[in-house]
């Protein structure tokens, strides 16, 4: 799987790479340690990030986005 590709997150509203869907859900929840920042309220109630991880979303490349091509939205 190419963690680069673009996907649409519903809970979040926003077009992000599958990268950075993993690393936002690493985040703690509530308060977090200096220096860390605290998982976002749309991460925390999310189920979408099984379909991330089994790339059963709909995606574009870097290249793709960048020139206008948008992935698709899913409903959840």
């Amino acid at each position: 799987m190419d963690k680069n590709r673009i996907f649409y997150c519903s809970p979040q509203k926003a077009y992000m790479s599958m990268s950075n869907c993993n690393g936002l859900r690493d985040r703690p929840v509530g308060k977090a340690a200096a220096g860390t920042q605290p998982k976002l309220m749309a991460c925390e109630k999310c189920d979408m990030f099984k379909m991330v991880e089994k790339n059963k979303v709909p995606t574009v490349s870097i290249t793709e986005y960048l020139s206008g091509t948008k992935p698709a939205g899913m409903s959840l």
